[in-house]
């Protein structure tokens, strides 16, 4: 089931906000040349630290305490290779963002 999360004015092309859908903290992102909004989970899956003070270049996610790095097109890991970001359903209809979690459970790295 999706839920209302923002205005989808408030996510600018090359920007990231996170929101807040059913309890799950989500980085909801607009990477540089995609074609629309992407959702993730909004903490590492080294720390378990949420990704609000997170740098974002328009492509790339980096964690503010170890430096882990996501691109955001596709919630790959890019270093280290170790695991990616769980990925979330989105929709916009009439300027509002959706984002579904039904069947979404955050990903881990192996301790």
């Amino acid at each position: 089931m999706f839920t209302r999360v923002c205005k989808a004015e408030t996510v600018p092309e090359g920007g990231m906000r996170l929101v807040i859908a059913d309890s799950h903290l989500i980085v909801l992102a607009w990477p540089d040349n995609a074609e629309e909004m992407k959702a993730f989970q909004g903490v590492c899956p080294h720390s378990n630290t949420p990704l609000n003070e997170a740098e974002f270049d328009g492509t790339i996610i980096t964690c503010p305490l170890h430096y882990w790095t996501w691109d955001l097109n596709s919630g790959d890991p890019v270093e280290p290779q170790e695991c990616p970001l769980a990925q979330y359903p989105v929709k916009v209809e009439d300027g509002i963002v959706y984002i579904d979690t039904e069947g979404v459970t955050p990903l881990f790295a192996a301790p």
